[in-house]
């Protein structure tokens, strides 16, 4: 398996139905399934966790540096994280169905970010700007940037 940025897992979504259980790309209703962010090429991996065998993997086109219990992340339908391309600091919400980028929040601040979670109704994401030492609070269903918190250097 490729390089490993970061590790979910998640029971699996309806398997499609034109395709049977069990066949690699395929899993079947009820499987707990796993996903590995491969940030050295920016794709996802997707794999059954009881066996840990790969099903697929799919270029993503981001590169995912951080997903944690400790973190809320997942909004019942997305998983919601953070990239900096070109040093520029932007939420990316990923539909772990189609294992691509449903939704990117671009928030104009210069890189690194450290980590993204969603607050506890799932209305806002907080994600850290460090390389202009704020906060950004982005409002979810509009796509906006509803606040900057100033904060300390590099947050």
């Amino acid at each position: 398996m490729p390089e490993a940025g970061s590790v979910s897992a998640t029971t699996s979504p309806r398997a499609n139905p034109s395709s049977s259980p069990g066949v690699a790309g395929s899993p079947a209703p009820g499987r707990v399934l796993g996903y590995a962010f491969n940030s050295g090429d920016q794709s996802v991996t997707r794999f059954d966790a009881v066996s840990r065998q790969p099903l697929d993997t799919r270029p993503l086109g981001a590169t995912v540096r951080w997903l944690s219990t400790e973190q809320r992340f997942w909004d019942g339908q997305y998983i919601w994280t953070y990239d900096y391309p070109d040093d520029t600091v932007q939420a990316i919400a990923i539909d772990p169905r189609a294992m691509a980028i449903a939704r990117t929040i671009r928030t104009g601040g210069r890189g690194p970010a450290h980590s993204l979670v969603l607050t506890p109704d799932l209305k806002s994401a907080w994600v850290n700007v460090a390389g202009e030492d704020y906060l950004a609070v982005l409002d979810v269903a509009s796509g906006q940037i509803a606040a900057q918190v100033k904060t300390g250097k590099f947050p």
